[in-house]
């Protein structure tokens, strides 16, 4: 109950702290006034370009889970993703929650517990590294033209460290037992944390479990490691896409705003996407994204309505299309699914 309270307590600061950058701080960037003349200046041209932009976002979300689930049909995997994703906006939990209900819904579409776990794990690991390497690639292609702050570059050095945490971790699991069985059972009292609040039962994993997924599941991750980063790459970067049509559809010039310095804004966006300050990120990532794009010297108001339009973009469709994944999900749960 005390987990709970905590969680709820957390989950309404994150929304009080989404409300004051909106009301607050980004008013004092740019007025709603203009950001919204801005944004009555997309043509339908660029409209149906970010409609197709979006669509491809939400498609590629299925790769990475097919890249380590081959038995999975591409409606479980796109259906699975979506809703996880929009429970995660909705509710408060983070990256636990995520990760609880990613492996409940492959449960219930038949995956197997060991394969569900393998893929709920390698699937996190895979996106939270790129995520976090990102940024040192913008501040490398920006650094070409000098126009790098030291405060960016900080951002960077922190984000990249924190990837190759990560990834340490991830070759210190797979090449001894010790450190599989000390992260399985850090990942489970976590889960087990998000299960309890919800009045679940706790997710069936251990250290001991993925000491043995380990054994079982090595021989595949080494078969489906580039296929699985292939299409990692390809879900991600296709939200930069849409990023850079939200630019362009709002004004922004190839001039104004080179590829490079658009590229390190979305990858300090991305990263803190993925801390648990607000539900989805909302307020924070945008202040982050706007706060980088105008230090490069673009207009503030077509910066805000650019990052805006971006955000509406990508989140609210998932939104719709992931409560409404719901009911598939259930339908395909009736159905037997092959075994790996």
């Amino acid at each position: 109950m005390r987990s709970s309270r905590r969680a709820v307590l957390r989950f309404a600061l994150g929304l009080a702290l989404a409300a004051v950058v909106f009301i607050e701080v980004v008013p004092r960037i740019a007025s709603y006034g203009d950001v919204a003349h801005r944004l009555g200046t997309v043509s339908w041209p660029w409209i149906l370009a970010l409609a197709v932009g979006s669509l491809l976002d939400i498609v590629t979300t299925a790769l990475p889970w097919q890249a380590v689930l081959p038995q999975l049909s591409f409606l479980g995997a796109l259906a699975m993703t979506q809703a996880s994703t929009a429970l995660t906006t909705l509710l408060p939990g983070g990256a636990p929650l995520g990760m609880a209900l990613s492996f409940g819904f492959l449960r219930r579409l038949r995956i197997d517990r060991g394969a569900a776990a393998f893929a709920v794990a390698v699937t996190g690991i895979w996106s939270q590294v790129m995520i976090l390497v990102y940024p040192l690639v913008g501040a490398i292609l920006v650094f070409a033209t000098g126009e790098l702050s030291n405060s960016t570059l900080a951002i960077a050095g922190v984000s990249a460290a924190c990837g190759a945490l990560i990834v340490g971790l991830t070759v210190a699991a797979l090449r001894s037992e010790g450190a599989a069985r000390w992260l399985g059972d850090v990942s489970a009292r976590a889960a087990g944390r998000v299960a309890q609040f919800f009045h679940r039962h706790p997710p069936g994993w251990s250290g001991e479990g993925l000491v043995r997924l380990r054994a079982e599941r090595l021989v595949l991750l080494r078969r489906r490691w580039g296929r699985l980063t292939a299409a990692t790459l390809a879900n991600q970067l296709s939200a930069f896409l849409v990023f850079e049509l939200s630019l362009y559809a709002v004004g922004i010039s190839f001039g104004n705003l080179p590829p490079s310095e658009a590229f390190l804004a979305w990858a300090i966006g991305r990263v803190i996407s993925s801390l648990p300050l607000t539900p989805g990120g909302i307020g924070v990532v945008e202040l982050g994204m706007i706060g980088t794009l105008v230090g490069f010297g673009a207009s503030n108001a077509h910066v805000v309505a650019a990052v805006l339009l971006y955000r509406g973009v990508i989140v609210l469709p998932t939104l719709v299309i992931g409560l409404a994944s719901l009911p598939v999900i259930r339908r395909l749960a009736k159905e037997p699914a092959e075994q790996l």
